[in-house]
């Protein structure tokens, strides 16, 4: 039976997918460009049963942790979800909790108390992922790190990662990852970010990202 439209989801799903996975962002360009570029490529492992939909924000709705959260329990009761289906947060950590004091380990604790929610969080954001695929975390010095971490803004479009980010791929970053670059190398920013993921955390509390988890169950296996 071919399922419900959703009318929260971006259109050109395969609605009638055995398993999806409803991913909600806060970003409004990097994340679903990303996404949606992963899915097109070679390493989606689609073989029909399992489909990616993005959650369209609305204009009015903020882009803070509470509130992405909330779009995923609004999709989650409202329509026809099956128990195999999985809904991903995916957050940045950023300022959120310096600035905000966000409690990040109750967000934790909220998603757990959720059947198949998941949350995927990056720290300091999601650029944090994409350089994982050209650079080794570690290569850094300590200081570089440090300036990293705390992703001053530099100008009203860039935080200091995207300068880093620019230099490490030789190229302006407009918030538009190139898939040509990336891709290629996803299974290096796996590893990467399991090296980084040691203590096995609910979330990233240094420089990180847990987006890998998230992309280990899309991908290809070798």
């Amino acid at each position: 039976m071919p399922r419900e439209p959703i009318p929260l989801v971006r259109k050109g799903g395969f609605l009638e997918a055995e398993k999806m996975f409803i991913l909600s962002y806060e970003g409004k360009v990097s994340e679903k460009k990303y996404f949606e570029d992963f899915r097109k490529s070679e390493l989606f492992n689609d073989s029909g049963l399992i489909e990616i939909i993005s959650l369209k924000r609305p204009e009015h709705r903020g882009s803070d942790p509470i509130s992405v959260k909330k779009l995923l329990q609004e999709a989650k009761k409202e329509y026809s979800f099956k128990d195999t289906d999985e809904f991903w947060l995916i957050i940045d950590r950023d300022d959120w909790e310096e600035i905000h004091n966000y409690n990040f380990d109750k967000l934790v604790d909220d998603c757990k108390k959720e059947k198949n929610f998941y949350l995927a969080m990056s720290n300091p954001c999601f650029e944090i992922w994409l350089i994982l695929h050209l650079k080794d975390i570690n290569e850094f010095d300590n200081e570089e790190k440090e300036r990293i971490m705390a992703n001053a803004r530099i100008s009203k479009s860039k935080c200091y990662i995207d300068i880093v980010l620019s230099k490490i791929q030789g190229r302006g970053y407009n918030k538009k990852p190139n898939p040509r670059i990336f891709l290629p190398l996803t299974r290096t920013a796996i590893r990467r970010a399991k090296e980084l993921d040691h203590e096995n955390q609910d979330y990233p509390k240094q420089l990180g990202t847990h987006i890998y988890k998230l992309i280990e169950k899309l991908i290809i296996e070798e």
